[in-house]
């Protein structure tokens, strides 16, 4: 069995069109409190920064990392699998595009649909870090 030795994982949500950013760290939280139910080592919201310009115009900066999720420790492939099948799972419940899978430079972006296309790049990017496909 293949372990994932990565400092971590990274998920980044991509919410539907008119998510708001109160919304969206509200789903992320509650991907959060799922994926902790894998009892991986450990699933950490990335806190939000804001990007522009400091000064008068910082209101209307817009705040980055929401939606952001870090996933931490040694995970074997079945692990990996598994925490894809339960993002699968959740965004179908909760109506939510599709949530970006970083491991290293390496991503693989996940949807509640899966396509046959995105099934294959799925299967390629278990492959890549030496998993056989599903």
């Amino acid at each position: 069995m293949t372990e994932y030795a990565a400092d971590s994982i990274e998920l980044t949500l991509v919410p539907v069109d008119g998510t708001d950013s109160v919304a969206l760290d509200r789903l992320t939280g509650a991907l959060a409190c799922e994926l902790r139910e894998l009892r991986l080592d450990s699933v950490e919201r990335c806190l939000p920064s804001r990007s522009g310009p400091p000064g008068p115009a910082a209101s209307s900066a817009v705040l980055t990392d929401v939606g952001k999720l870090s996933v931490g420790g040694l995970l074997s492939g079945s692990g990996v699998k598994a925490m894809v099948g339960l993002v699968q799972s959740w965004l179908r419940r909760n109506e939510q595009d599709s949530v970006i899978l970083r491991l290293g430079e390496d991503h693989v972006e996940i949807t509640g649909s899966p396509t046959r296309r995105s099934h294959q790049l799925l299967k390629d990017f278990y492959r890549r870090h030496g998993e056989d496909g599903c």
